[in-house]
Formats: structure tokens, C-alpha cells, sequence
């Protein structure tokens, strides 16, 4: 009766004294086995062969045997020592800490670079070769649509201009007094189509010169601020030398271009966070644009946000943080990342199981949906009020032993 209590209250010793048992066990029969093996051949070839002979088998079949022996001893001193192991960690207590579960809103994102892009911002070029001789804006000055912003040399054109403009004169009081006499039937039809032809072909080289002389003149294409002045008094120029830079600071966008791989997760529409880290400012946004096709040279794809600038604080080609949300509910069981533990079985996390001071630790399957870096939802497994383990989970056996401080 006392053996009976002693192996009750302590588990390792009764399973040791079952291995010792089962290893005499073996032993004996073993044993046993090696010696019926022997007589038997010893028996069936005790004419065939010399007793020398017949030693040497019988030695070898005892190296056998004792080889055997060591191999199973050594499996049962391991299963011995996990056995103990195992008992002694489920019987530990752990301190640990928990939270409770509730559903919240999640969502992930798609994390980018972007680039402010001002979509009127224009270097305008001289249309017309000549010496710059008036330079009428400075950088940062507010100009309007076909505001002049710096004129060249107009001397020769002006001249000229005077000089069609009196010969034109001249031909247009010829040409009345030819189409009068003609009206009348006096003179003859080739003076009066002399007359009218040299009238048209006057009236159309001053409106040639006078379009090359608004060439002269460098207007500005659309309304904006002057952002950057090429030329300089003197200076001569050729037809499409850049000029002036005018841009449109308040219709600025940031822009990105996106891998191939993130074209069923970027949908017009959807809002985009937006960090300038320069600036230490964020904002918000969406996108108005996702292109239809892939590039060809980069394998990607450009999107587009527009950017409010009423304050005036964003320049083109700043570098803009953008997180581009690609997937979001309002009602989702959500865990930190890292408590999310594989197995060969699948995926687990550690919760809390019982109430009071009967507290225990328990291994729960799981399906991981979506993840932002941050946090992971989770399908299946877990439901709001589970208190799942956030630390000391690493080392903890399932069934064991836990208290919360």
C-alpha cells in the first residue's frame, strides 16, 4: 500500500519504475531468445561443425545482442527524461499578461513613394530669333494668361511695318480711284486689277510682319507665378530657347508609379494618406487617377492625388510618403503580429482559459487574414472577449499553469 501512494503522488518515479521493468523485461527475453537460438543450431549443426567454430557464432550473436540492448536502454533513459520534463513545466505557474479581444475597425495599405508634380508648370520659349531688350517680370511675380514677360529687339520689324504701312496708303487711294473710273466704265479692267491686287498683296505682308512682331513678344500660356527667368538683357536668343519658367502652384498632384503587382489593390477612389516629412505636415486624399496600362520599360503603372495648396506650402518634385488604403471594415478580430506562432499544424496563438485563481494557458488555432505590418486579422479562432496572451507566450506549454498580475 505504501508503494501504491508513493507512485501516486509522484508521476516521474512510477513511469521510471514501468521503464525499468519493461527494460528487465527485454533483457531476460532477449536473453532467452539468444540461448534457444543457439541450442537449436547448435543441435541442427552440432555434426557439421568444430567447437571452435560454434564459438565464434555464439560470440557474435552475444555482441549482437548487447548492442541491442544499449540502444533500447538509451531510448528509455530519453523518454524517461521528456516525460519528467514535460510534467514538471505543466506543473509550473507563469506569470503573464493578457488582453481581452473586441472588434475594431482595421484596414491595410499599400505603402509608396510619391512625387509633387504642378500639372501646368511651363518653360516658355522664345518664337522668334532676335536680342532680348526688355525683360518685363521677376521671379516670383503673379503673372495672367498672355501677360507679356519679356519683349526683343523690334527695330528692323517696326521699320518695316512704317514702310508697308505708307505704301499701302498709296495703294489703297490708287485702288479707289481705279474701282471708281471702272464703276464708270472709263479705264481699262487690268489697271483696275493691278490697282487691287497690289492693295491685297500689301495689306497681307503687314499682317505677316505684324505677326512676327507679336513673336517678339514672350507671353505668358497660362495664369501663374513666375518661377525661374532664363534670360538677360543682351542676350541673343534662338526660336525655342527656354525663357521663362511660369507654374501653376495652386493645381499641384502628387503622382507614383506603382509595380504591376499592386494593380488589383489600387482602385480610384480611395483614400491615401500623405506624409511630407520635409515639411513634418500630413494631409489627406484620394485617388482621381489610375492608369489603364502597364509601362512596358518599368512594369508599373501611374496614380494620381490631387493636392489642395491653398497655403502655398508644397513645391513640385517635394518627396511625399503615401499609404494607399486598399482594404478596410469597421468590425474585425485584430491581434498584434507577433503573437502569431507556427506550427506544424498550422497557426496558433496563446489564450487564457477559466476564471479566478484557476487560470491556464491554451493553444488555439487560428486562420490570419489580411495584415498591415501592424496587426493581423483573424478569421477564424478567436471571438470578441478572448484574452489572448501577449507576453510570456513564447515558452508556454498548452494546459499550463498561469496567473495574471
Amino acid at each position: 500500500m505504501k508503494f501504491m501512494t508513493s507512485a501516486t503522488k509522484n508521476p516521474t518515479n512510477s513511469v521510471c519504475s514501468v521503464l525499468h521493468g519493461s527494460l528487465s523485461n527485454l533483457l531476460m527475453l532477449a536473453l532467452v531468445l539468444g540461448i534457444t537460438a543457439g541450442l537449436l543450431t547448435s543441435c541442427g549443426e552440432e555434426k557439421a561443425q568444430d567447437p571452435a567454430g560454434r564459438l565464434k557464432e555464439l560470440q557474435a550473436e552475444q555482441a549482437r545482442i548487447g548492442a541491442e540492448i544499449q540502444k533500447l536502454q538509451k531510448e528509455l533513459s530519453q523518454s524517461g527524461s521528456k516525460t519528467a520534463d514535460n510534467t514538471a513545466a505543466n506543473t509550473k505557474t507563469k506569470v503573464v499578461q493578457a488582453l481581452t479581444l473586441e472588434q475594431s475597425p482595421f484596414r491595410t495599405w499599400v505603402e509608396v513613394q510619391g512625387t509633387v508634380d504642378a500639372r501646368q508648370s511651363i518653360e516658355v520659349t522664345a518664337e522668334n530669333m532676335g536680342v532680348v531688350r526688355n525683360i518685363k517680370v521677376k521671379e516670383g511675380q503673379k503673372v495672367t494668361k498672355g501677360q507679356i514677360l519679356a519683349e526683343l529687339d523690334q527695330t528692323v520689324l517696326l521699320q518695316s511695318i512704317e514702310e508697308i504701312k505708307g505704301q499701302l496708303d498709296f495703294a489703297k487711294q490708287l485702288y479707289t480711284k481705279q474701282s471708281n473710273l471702272w464703276k464708270q466704265n472709263i479705264g481699262s479692267e487690268v489697271q483696275y486689277l493691278n490697282a487691287k491686287n497690289q492693295k491685297e498683296s500689301l495689306e497681307r505682308r503687314l499682317s505677316t510682319i505684324e505677326s512676327q512682331l507679336d513673336m517678339t513678344r514672350i507671353k505668358a500660356p497660362v495664369s501663374g507665378t513666375v518661377d525661374q527667368v532664363y534670360l538677360k538683357l543682351g542676350q541673343s536668343t534662338a526660336m525655342g530657347m527656354p525663357a521663362v519658367r511660369v507654374v501653376n502652384f495652386n493645381d499641384l498632384r502628387v503622382i507614383t508609379d506603382l509595380s504591376e503587382s499592386y494593380v488589383s489593390r489600387v482602385r480610384e477612389g480611395a483614400t491615401v494618406d500623405l506624409e511630407f516629412k520635409d515639411l513634418n505636415l500630413s494631409a489627406q486624399g484620394r485617388i482621381a487617377y489610375v492608369a489603364r496600362s502597364i509601362s512596358a520599360l518599368n512594369r508599373t503603372f501611374r496614380a494620381e492625388v490631387p493636392l489642395n495648396n491653398r497655403e502655398g506650402l508644397y513645391r513640385p518634385n517635394m518627396i511625399v510618403g503615401m499609404k494607399i488604403n486598399d482594404y478596410s471594415t469597421n468590425k474585425a478580430i485584430k491581434i498584434p503580429v507577433n503573437l502569431l506562432q507556427n506550427s506544424d499544424e498550422g497557426t496558433f496563438v496563446m489564450v487564457v482559459r477559466g476564471e479566478g485563481t484557476s487560470l491556464k494557458a491554451s493553444r488555439v488555432s487560428v486562420t490570419p487574414g489580411r495584415s498591415n505590418g501592424i496587426e493581423t486579422e483573424i478569421l477564424q479562432g478567436l471571438q470578441a472577449g478572448d484574452r489572448i496572451i501577449t507576453t510570456g507566450y513564447n515558452d508556454l506549454n498548452d494546459g499550463q499553469a498561469i496567473t495574471l498580475p
